[in-house]
């Protein structure tokens, strides 16, 4: 697996990436992270960014197998993550699967572990978003609160296309959309937080969060950022960096 070192801190961190994106989104956001006290990994999934040529299944168990590796390659035994959307989902299914290893999770604008399982119509849109740029760009926009700029949808778009393939973005796809283990992670108590933006689909708002990750999860916290939509490390990056350094700090700094 493809993945970037930030930082030389004695505290490690993970970090995924979303549908339509690789690693590359969080480039606004590191200048603002404390590099002293942090080592962030960036880690490219399955078929995106350097790990583009990787074929797999692309589900939730093997993303997170996968992201297991890139710690024990690492010599991480313990360590935090951040997951964005799709993976916020798969951070999830890591501190089922590993939750002596999991200090803390952040999940930003994340699907829940029960899955979206959306509506036929909705479905088909998720899938021309997976093939047609076209509707590519109007999902970011859609996601954004269409209040964004059309270059702005077109950098995105186009980045989304150049870094992934689409067998990854329709399996991951299946992933969100169908997954449910929710079961697994009932009463979990790893710390989490979830950064929502505030222009962002009914899906990534508080009242879901607290429908689902409120259920699930005793050690909570939601923050939403007022500026952004479903891309706050872009849209709104020193929030974003501001309120990540703030959960990572409270739950290693003790």
């Amino acid at each position: 697996m493809s993945y970037t070192l930030y930082g030389n801190g004695p505290n490690n961190v993970i970090v995924l990436h979303d549908w339509l994106g690789d690693h590359q989104n969080y480039d606004d956001v590191r200048p603002y992270l404390d590099t002293k006290t942090f080592t962030f990994a960036f880690v490219d999934l399955r078929g995106y960014g350097g790990s583009k040529s990787i074929p797999g299944a692309f589900n939730e168990e093997e993303a997170a197998a996968d992201t297991l590796r890139v710690a024990d390659h690492l010599g991480w035994q313990r360590f935090q993550l951040i997951g964005h959307s799709m993976t916020g989902m798969v951070v999830q299914r890591i501190a089922a699967d590993a939750p002596k290893r999991i200090i803390s999770v952040i999940a930003t604008s994340p699907v829940s572990a029960s899955g979206m399982q959306t509506d036929a119509k909705t479905r088909a849109f998720l899938e021309g978003a997976a093939k047609d740029p076209t509707v590519t760009a109007k999902a970011i926009q859609a996601l954004t609160g269409n209040r964004l700029s059309d270059q702005w949808a077109s950098f995105k778009t186009e980045r989304a296309m150049a870094i992934s393939t689409q067998a990854a973005r329709l399996g991951y796809l299946d992933m969100f959309d169908r997954a449910d283990f929710h079961k697994d992670v009932e009463g979990l108590k790893v710390p989490i937080t979830v950064i929502l933006g505030a222009n962002d689909l009914p899906f990534f708002q508080p009242d879901y969060i607290k429908g689902t990750f409120g259920k699930w999860y005793p050690n909570l916290k939601i923050v939403v950022s007022a500026n952004a939509g479903h891309y706050s490390m872009q849209e709104t990056p020193a929030f974003y960096a501001s309120t990540v350094d703030a959960h990572l700090k409270e739950n290693v700094l003790k």
